[in-house]
């Protein structure tokens, strides 16, 4: 059903008095789109806040009487129909979206005045926006602790199944197991998401929580961390900045800044020169000494075509490089048979 919402303002404000309409409208912000305070308006009218207070709930018990008189049944019968569908709890920027195409558009001022509309019926409360939550609108207090419930269980499922999360998981899959294993319908799931902030997606579009900085990068090292996770490959510092830009439009970032945060941080190893990956995709870090060293270790002694192979496998060096690291007998010994032990001290 439409209604016109400057109609439905000018009926609701008609029983109060010039003052007290006057009050509202700054109050709410229906005239300019910006609500003043109780302090700003007093000293327009040369009165006290608690004055001003006073004057618009005077003002507001008329309009809220007026709103539950039966001549708006409709109006909330509808407003009450879409708060059920969402558990009795619905983000306000959403709300306002849906009425505009329910009510139809009120303007640029249009949220402001169905922030009205909604708080003059006394059945709908609003929580403002903090550091936990955006700004959403609610039938009760159930409703609200029903909400912040599922965002509980699904903070914990989130912490317990990260290791695999972060390493691809979309809102659809992620949800899927969710609701799964929580045992909440998916049209709620995700609106008592988009009330939290504590979830979010990151720029590949894998969904987790906000603290992680595989999902939300904050610095130029967890942006480099991020890409060269998803990259799954070593990578260059200068093409590393170069994709941190592409995925953040609006900063940019230094690939010299890059650089520096990439050498200062144990989760990044020096593949070759400029270029890095992550100690996670197990690479060896160290020079080409170092390298060769582990790897026969590991592996025990082996020929030297052997041994380049298997460097290069985990790290870009030059073949002479490797070779000419072989030849120092201080570090390293030929057997008899060709093949290549580290010198015992």
């Amino acid at each position: 059903m439409k209604y016109n919402v400057d109609q439905l303002i000018s009926q609701l404000l008609a029983g109060v008095n010039s003052r007290q309409r006057e009050i509202i409208t700054s109050r709410y912000g229906l005239a300019v789109g910006r609500p003043l305070t109780l302090a700003k308006i007093g000293e327009k009218h040369g009165v006290t806040r608690e004055r001003i207070r006073q004057i618009e709930a005077l003002g507001l018990g008329l309009v809220r009487a007026k709103l539950v008189s039966g001549k708006f049944a409709d109006l909330i019968a509808d407003f009450k129909t879409y708060f059920r569908k969402f558990g009795g709890v619905r983000r306000a920027s959403l709300v306002y979206d849906h009425l505009k195409s329910v009510i139809g558009s009120a303007g640029k001022n249009s949220d402001q005045r169905f922030f009205f509309l909604l708080e003059g019926t006394g059945q709908f409360h609003y929580h403002p926006e903090d550091n936990s939550h955006y700004a959403f609108w609610y039938v009760s207090e159930s409703d609200v602790e029903t909400a912040q419930d599922f965002i509980r269980k699904l903070t914990g499922f989130l912490q317990e199944k990260k290791t695999e999360l972060v390493s691809g998981g979309d809102l659809s899959q992620v949800l899927a197991r969710a609701i799964k294993a929580l045992g909440q319908a998916r049209p709620l799931a995700e609106n008592y998401i988009a009330i939290s902030k504590k979830f979010t997606t990151s720029p590949y579009k894998d969904f987790g929580l906000t603290d992680w900085p595989e999902i939300y990068p904050r610095t130029a090292r967890d942006w480099a961390y991020l890409v060269l996770k998803k990259e799954r490959r070593p990578i260059h510092f200068t093409e590393l900045t170069g994709a941190i830009n592409g995925l953040r439009p609006g900063r940019v970032a230094n690939p010299q800044t890059v650089h520096n945060e990439l050498i200062k941080d144990q989760r990044f190893v020096l593949v070759g020169r400029g270029i890095y990956g992550l100690l996670e995709f197990n690479l060896i870090p160290g020079t080409a000494r170092e390298v060769i060293t582990h790897i026969i270790n590991k592996h025990g002694p082996m020929g030297s075509r052997n041994i380049v192979q298997r460097v290069l496998e985990q790290r870009i060096f030059k073949e002479n490089t490797l070779l000419l690291n072989l030849q120092n007998k201080k570090f390293f010994q030929r057997l008899d048979d060709g093949r290549y032990t580290v010198r015992k001290a």
